[in-house]
């Protein structure tokens, strides 16, 4: 429904104009230097992100649109590409161990 996407980038506007300074970092671990782009950059893509998500109908897009404001998430908080790597690599581990146990599990039909 449109006004429900409307109502979540209303929100996440206010969000990230409250939490000026945490986008602005995000921003500048991009290497956008200018601290109006440093925030503006960032604050876009989540808008972007929350409208997606805010759709009525979930597909690719959606669990694509979660995993980039886990990423932008994730980039605040450890300030390194390389631990996020990591991070995404042990995540798509556990989910392919869970993926092959659970097909193990229901045997052949």
């Amino acid at each position: 429904m449109v006004i429900q996407q409307i109502i979540a980038s209303i929100l996440t506007f206010l969000l990230c104009f409250a939490y000026r300074n945490q986008i602005e970092q995000i921003g500048h671990i991009l290497d956008i230097n200018n601290d109006v782009l440093a925030w503006a950059v960032p604050t876009l893509i989540f808008l972007l992100c929350v409208w997606k998500i805010a759709e009525d109908k979930w597909g690719l897009g959606d669990a694509l649109a979660a995993i980039v404001i886990c990423i932008l998430i994730m980039l605040y908080y450890t300030q390194d590409i390389g631990k996020i790597v990591l991070e995404i690599s042990k995540i798509v581990l556990g989910i392919s161990v869970g993926v092959i146990i659970g097909y193990l599990a229901k045997g052949d039909d």
